[in-house]
């Protein structure tokens, strides 16, 4: 079988929320995240808002395309769906990645290449981690507890990696990531 069927596997969901339904998509979004916590081989979620535009990202790992896929026929996630169509509209960009090529997406074309090799993809994401973290390490008080210190330390740069710089390095790099592998 297939390795890639074994890899985690993970699923974003990009919703707008309709005008003055924000509290009842908040309780569909917590509605969801309790009902996929209850599946098995979940390995995480998040869910970001966007305040100002309506816009949210909603991310769920999972352990394998198996288990997203357990979770995603299930007739309460399917309901769940459903529901969601009543308080938000769905985006055309629902992505399921494997591995570190969910940053790697490039929205603005319209046929996604091949994979970039991952030592690429791991030395982009790097070049973009380091300096975000030597900033957050500096600007975050070292007064704070630990875990609250790691959490701020490890939650801005996730999104601002995901949504804002490796896009753009994506697309500034894209000769480079995307040279023709040679054997």
């Amino acid at each position: 079988m297939d390795q890639s069927h074994f890899e985690p596997v993970k699923i974003v969901i990009e919703r707008r929320v309709r005008p003055g339904a924000k509290p009842q998509f908040e309780r569909w979004t917590r509605s969801l995240m309790t009902t996929a916590s209850r599946f098995p081989g979940l390995d995480g979620s998040s869910v970001f808002d966007f305040n100002s535009t309506g816009d949210y990202f909603i991310l769920l790992r999972f352990a394998s395309q198996a288990h997203l896929e357990n979770w995603r026929n299930a007739p309460e996630v399917r309901a769940l769906c459903k529901q969601a169509d009543a308080v938000s509209t769905a985006t055309d960009r629902r992505q399921v990645r494997t591995g570190l090529e969910t940053w790697f997406a490039l929205p603005s074309r319209s046929i996604a290449p091949p994979v970039p090799p991952r030592w690429k993809m791991a030395l982009v994401i790097r070049l973009a981690l380091f300096p975000q973290v030597v900033i957050l390490s500096l600007l975050i008080p070292s007064a704070l507890p630990m875990v609250i210190r790691i959490a701020l330390l490890t939650a801005a740069p996730v999104a601002v990696l995901t949504w804002v710089v490796t896009p753009r390095l994506s697309e500034l790099l894209h000769e480079w990531l995307y040279a023709a592998r040679t054997v």
